[in-house]
């Protein structure tokens, strides 16, 4: 995988201006006059674009300011534009002219600030929007193949992703590095990434009071694409005579009393907001117990699947905090059930989704 420096460097120069050509290729009045690199947008002044190119469409003359960014990120384009804005205003003549922003991949929040700016865009991915004079031209491709994966696994790496469970408990709250730090047992520093990656994308916001999520939808929805049940967790399942599920439950509870198991999936939404019933009692656990016990105080079996019974041991104890109860039931936060819930089959998608749309969902984010 490329970097972004060196992405800009040596890519940006060849690949991005085959892109434009061809884009502006799409339109047979359109003609590119010429393209240069680094140019200077005035003798008379100091500010310099990634690309100028002249442009003719009918009987009419347009200059094209280009910008490159190595990151396609909400902040860096925000950014971008308003350099493109300055240079659009700065740039002599009365003659027409239009900005373009290209980068390796622009997501839509980014396309969509161009958008309101009325600036063009074009990525490495095949998404692109020019809108100018007659003239418009936009592709769409839901694919980013530049994602750095070091980054998005450090996004939601188990340690980043206690930070996250508290940041989206709401209702939503500046938090300071240090204040998040204590609460999740997390190093400054890994709060402090994790602050810098949440600005960048411009889903949380920088306040007097600290770091605050402002789009807690996307950073769940962003989130659910990489969760991985299998990597995270051990799951033992059990066969069980009882058909009640808060009865199999509390049986649970005294039967493991020294180590209060923690509910989640069907159980625990069922009980936050019920939608399904219940076909599973699911638990996480900080240790497995022995299985003579289980099998004594519950009447329970082992299966390799679809236990109505299932102790979940998690990779990361984070899952754990927040927690809340319910009834007398520990439960996961409402964010973990519905991760836990997504891709759990027997509707598991239905009661997640219906969860989220419930608007006490994780204490409320409106």
């Amino acid at each position: 995988m490329k970097t972004a420096k060196k992405l800009k460097e040596h890519d940006f120069e060849k690949r991005f201006a085959h892109i434009l050509r061809e884009l502006l290729g799409r339109v047979p009045s359109l003609k590119l006059a010429s393209l240069k690199r680094n140019a200077r947008i005035s003798s008379n002044l100091s500010g310099q674009v990634d690309g100028l190119a002249q442009v003719t469409t009918g009987n009419r003359k347009w200059t094209l300011l280009v910008e490159a960014k190595g990151i396609g990120q909400p902040r860096e384009v925000r950014s971008a534009v308003l350099h493109l804005e300055r240079y659009l205003k700065q740039l002599p003549g009365k003659s027409p002219r239009y900005g373009v922003l290209l980068a390796p991949f622009i997501s839509q929040e980014s396309a969509k600030l161009c958008e309101e700016a009325g600036i063009g865009y074009a990525d490495l991915a095949g998404n692109a929007r020019l809108s100018f004079d007659h003239i418009y031209i936009e592709t769409r491709s839901p694919e980013n193949p530049f994602r750095e994966k070091r980054e998005t696994r450090s996004l939601f790496a188990p340690r980043a992703t206690r930070i996250l469970r508290v940041l989206l408990q709401g209702p939503l709250r500046p938090w300071k590095v240090t204040e998040l730090a204590a609460s999740t047992r997390v190093s400054l520093g890994s709060v402090s990434a994790m602050r810098q990656q949440l600005l960048a994308r411009e889903w949380a916001a920088d306040e007097p009071g600290g770091l605050r999520v402002t789009k807690p939808d996307m950073v769940l929805d962003a989130w659910s694409k990489v969760d991985d049940w299998e990597k995270r967790t051990r799951t033992h399942e059990y066969s069980v005579l009882s058909s009640d599920p808060l009865q199999l439950a509390e049986k649970l509870q005294g039967v493991l009393r020294d180590e209060s198991p923690v509910f989640t999936q069907w159980f625990a939404g069922w009980l936050r907001h019920p939608y399904t019933t219940p076909v599973v009692v699911t638990a996480y656990i900080k240790k497995f117990p022995d299985e003579a016990l289980i099998t004594e105080k519950l009447l329970a079996r082992r299966v390799s699947a679809s236990g109505g019974l299932r102790l979940v041991l998690p990779k990361d104890e984070g899952v754990f905090h927040p927690s809340q109860v319910v009834r007398g039931f520990e439960l996961v936060s409402d964010v973990q059930i519905y991760l836990d819930l997504l891709r759990a089959g027997s509707r598991g998608d239905e009661q997640a989704q219906e969860l989220q749309r419930w608007p006490d969902f994780s204490g409320g984010w409106s």
